[in-house]
């Protein structure tokens, strides 16, 4: 596919994208826009929505295209049959980008945070691409390919401490991508799964309020790349012919641990590192184990340590519970 750079063009063409006031949705309708789609992005809050309209309109490329916005909840069903309904026509490209993380042990995550990770980064997803593929396929197929773009995550090749509220919901992507590329083959439309690094956004910002200590050390010097940047890769790799497409050297190398039946994105580097892989994972597995075991046991030495002397003693005698209530 390498060859043929020319794949995802979208001159002329409605691009759709969900979760577009900010972060990586807003950048990738940025990059559509300045390659002469019409673009619509799609989020909750109208406020936000309207400055990045503002700031979509600065990448014009000429005087005919069009950028609007629809705002709506579609982790909601019916929100999202509506967006379709309100775009006016099925989309040429949908991009399904809404998605949110609160790192924190599963321990400690409330059900509403659980709850939450399920409808924003797999709900928002699932109703829109389901409320696009039937308006797309309601429509004469055209000669040029159409697109439905899911966007998982790196942490879907490997999951792990810190991340239970959200790597499982986006490795339920990629299995939606494996799914609808099947049924897509009919309306002449590719089905593709991107799974971005870590990137700087104000989702990103938010994250690291949370993510335990653990999580960082596994993680890594991973240095995040700026939402812009991310999105010109991604779209590299559209133009390209990609179908599974990851935006740095670490996700290259762990997507290589879970090929399956998906497409490849290069078949000889990918085979040669699964199989180096198959060997070397559980090193690397059991030295991951090694540091979780020791950071929760500097976590209960501090607890213990927090412990006051009274409670430590165990001693019935009445002067330890001078001044407390029984």
């Amino acid at each position: 596919m390498f060859w043929n750079s020319n794949q995802f063009n979208i001159d002329g063409k409605l691009v759709l994208i969900t979760g577009a006031s900010q972060g990586l949705g807003l950048a990738l309708a940025k990059a559509a826009f300045s390659r002469g789609a019409d673009v619509i992005i799609i989020a909750r809050r109208e406020a936000i929505l309207q400055a990045a309209v503002a700031d979509i309109e600065k990448f014009r490329l000429s005087t005919t295209q069009t950028v609007s916005y629809i705002a709506a909840d579609i982790s909601i069903a019916s929100e999202a049959e509506r967006v379709i309904a309100e775009t006016g026509r099925a989309p040429d490209v949908l991009m399904c980008c809404a998605g949110s993380s609160i790192p924190k042990l599963f321990i400690e995550l409330t059900t509403d945070e659980l709850t939450s990770g399920v409808a924003s980064n797999y709900f928002t997803a699932l109703y829109m691409a389901h409320a696009g593929l039937k308006a797309m396929a309601k429509s004469p197929v055209p000669s040029y390919s159409r697109h439905i773009i899911l966007f998982s995550s790196v942490a879907h090749f490997y999951s792990f401490i810190g991340y239970s509220q959200y790597a499982p919901v986006k490795s339920a992507l990629r299995s939606l991508g494996d799914c609808l590329r099947h049924e897509c083959i009919p309306y002449n439309i590719k089905v593709d799964v991107i799974f971005a690094g870590n990137f700087f956004s104000e989702g990103y910002t938010i994250e690291n309020l949370t993510k335990p200590e653990i999580t960082k050390k596994i993680e890594g010097p991973s240095e995040p790349i700026t939402a812009d940047e991310c999105a010109k890769k991604i779209i590299r790799q559209l133009d390209n012919g990609y179908q599974m497409i990851t935006t740095d050297f670490i996700g290259l190398v762990l997507s290589s641990m879970m090929l399956s039946g998906s497409p490849r994105i290069n078949y000889l580097a990918q085979t040669s590192l699964a199989i180096f892989l198959a060997i070397f994972a559980p090193v690397w597995e059991w030295l991951v184990i090694k540091d979780i075991r020791k950071f929760y046991e500097d976590r209960s030495m501090a607890a213990s340590e927090a412990v006051p002397l009274s409670a430590k003693d165990g001693n019935d005698d009445d002067t330890n519970y001078h001044g407390e209530e029984s």
